[in-house]
């Protein structure tokens, strides 16, 4: 059985591509305009086995992961810890609800590179849902990098096979 971290492994995905990640709660809406509805701590998928597939663009050809399966028991949206990258100093918005969507976002200075990542899951969160996580570069290290996109769908298949 697995506990998903979701916002997490999303973000450290997201910030691979330029050795980023990690950060510091921010508690606060200076970023986003809206103040939290919550705690940076939202709830996320129901338990179960899920098939989650991610695709990216804004790197060098695209790229496609197989998709993956796991029997989750808990799924929460969360920021990463602080210090996850050594040598980042990265601000993380405290997730909060807008209408049907998680919001939340990091920002990442690093050997001087800044890194703006927004991230938006969708979904009923029971059979399905959609994370898109947009990633910012300044400067790129390749020029098409300038803009990243990773899109992870998740797809409840059903409940965990008995152990």
């Amino acid at each position: 059985m697995r506990t998903m971290i979701l916002i997490s492994g999303a973000l450290a995905l997201g910030l691979a591509a330029c050795g980023q990640g990690g950060g510091e709660a921010k508690t606060d809406a200076a970023a986003g305009g809206a103040a939290p509805t919550t705690a940076a701590v939202l709830e996320g998928p129901q338990p179960g086995l899920w098939r989650v597939t991610t695709a990216m663009t804004g790197v060098p050809g695209g790229a496609t992961v197989p998709a993956v399966e796991q029997c989750v028991t808990e799924a929460k949206f969360e920021a990463p810890a602080q210090g996850s990258t050594p040598g980042a100093d990265c601000t993380t918005e405290a997730f909060r609800r807008e209408g049907d969507a998680v919001v939340g976002g990091t920002v990442c200075q690093m050997q001087g590179m800044k890194t703006e990542s927004t991230i938006r899951v969708t979904g009923d969160f029971s059979s399905r849902y959609v994370m898109e996580v947009r990633t910012k570069m300044d400067p790129a290290p390749m020029p098409e990098m300038a803009e990243t996109v990773m899109t992870m769908t998740g797809e409840r298949l059903g409940d965990c096979p008995a152990a």
